[in-house]
């Protein structure tokens, strides 16, 4: 498939996946600007990714949060696609465990994938902590920061993977982290 149809295949995939979702806060933005901005950081910070790189960043939530299987992005979008997908799916055991465990679990899985499933993975995290500093109120103070804490965990278990993602997330994690003081 060529990589512009891959492309709008995987939009438009995660687009119905995500269809009626909203990001958590007040704001009720769509969810599927989430996937669309880990997709757009990976492609700003390496020109050189691959349109599978930039399907499967588009894609990387929706097994988690749809009824959409790998076997059906493999059908529509190939194995590779699959595969990131797959490396940056959670287990769905993990649902339950309090936040500091599950982003342990993150991190421990994480270490052991390509580097690209890595790339989407730093760039989920940014994502993540920049809508969390635009909504600090949503959590208590302490919450947050077991977030934080998580979250680089998880990006230092990528570590090497892409070294202008890793300065961006420290620069997010750190304007995070005082907004998060600000509040305490």
């Amino acid at each position: 498939m060529q990589a512009p149809q891959l492309l709008a295949c995987a939009y438009a995939m995660a687009a119905k996946a995500h269809a009626g979702q909203v990001r958590k806060g007040r704001a009720m933005v769509p969810y599927i600007n989430h996937p669309c901005d880990v997709a757009a950081r990976v492609a700003e910070a390496c020109p050189e990714a691959s349109a599978a790189l930039i399907a499967a960043a588009v894609l990387h939530d929706v097994v988690e949060d749809s009824p959409l299987t790998l076997a059906e992005i493999e059908a529509a979008c190939g194995a590779e696609v699959a595969a990131l997908v797959g490396d940056l799916t959670d287990d769905p055991a993990w649902a339950g465990l309090p936040l500091t465990e599950r982003k342990a679990a993150q991190a421990e899985k994480l270490a052991g994938v390509s580097g690209g499933a890595q790339v989407i993975k730093i760039a989920d995290q940014i994502s993540n902590l920049s809508d969390l500093a635009a909504e600090i109120a949503i959590w208590p103070s302490a919450r947050h920061l077991a977030y934080l804490a998580g979250a680089r965990a998880v990006v230092a278990a990528c570590h090497g993977a892409c070294p202008v993602l890793e300065a961006q997330f420290e620069s997010v994690a750190a304007h995070y982290e005082a907004q998060i003081r600000q509040v305490a």
